[in-house]
């Protein structure tokens, strides 16, 4: 290795260059997708680095390393942050459709026979109300019969 490339080696960042390309930190919606977008990115760095070394019968030097991180042009970027969305509103429909089955499935098990029993329980209780009332009202010396009579009498 010569001195310049120990030089260059040695400017080279701590970090990924493409990290801050992907991942905004401002915008704390769109992490995710930069995130998502940043593993598929490190993807493909690892199946370029395993197709030179079964080439090359070598690892790649950092500048190789280097050169390849600057292939990655802003539309190529762009395509990883949608293939990253597209990847987490397809494991978000998964995710929604398998909780939907869950709360159907919940909501059918044995609803059935229990929904009937609540709709008779009701169905007696206002019978009884009104049978309460009824009697309530002839208790009281009101004849609903004689005033169902007038009310039909007026009306027919």
């Amino acid at each position: 290795m010569t001195d310049q490339d120990q030089q260059i080696e040695s400017q080279s960042a701590p970090f990924d260059p493409i990290f801050p390309r992907l991942v905004n930190r401002e915008d704390t919606g769109h992490k995710l997708v930069g995130f998502v977008a940043f593993g598929l990115y490190h993807d493909a760095k690892r199946e370029w680095v395993s197709d030179f070394q079964a080439r090359e019968k070598r690892y790649p030097s950092n500048q190789e390393l280097l050169a390849y991180e600057r292939t990655w042009t802003a539309s190529r970027l762009d395509a990883l942050e949608n293939a990253a969305t597209q990847l987490i509103a397809a494991y978000t429909d998964s995710v929604v459709v398998q909780a939907e089955k869950q709360i159907l499935r919940g909501a059918l098990r044995g609803s059935y026979w229990r929904a009937v029993g609540r709709w008779v329980g009701g169905a007696l209780l206002y019978t009884f109300l009104l049978l309460a009332f009824a009697i309530g009202l002839a208790k009281s010396g009101i004849d609903l019969g004689g005033l169902y009579q007038k009310i039909a009498n007026l009306l027919g």
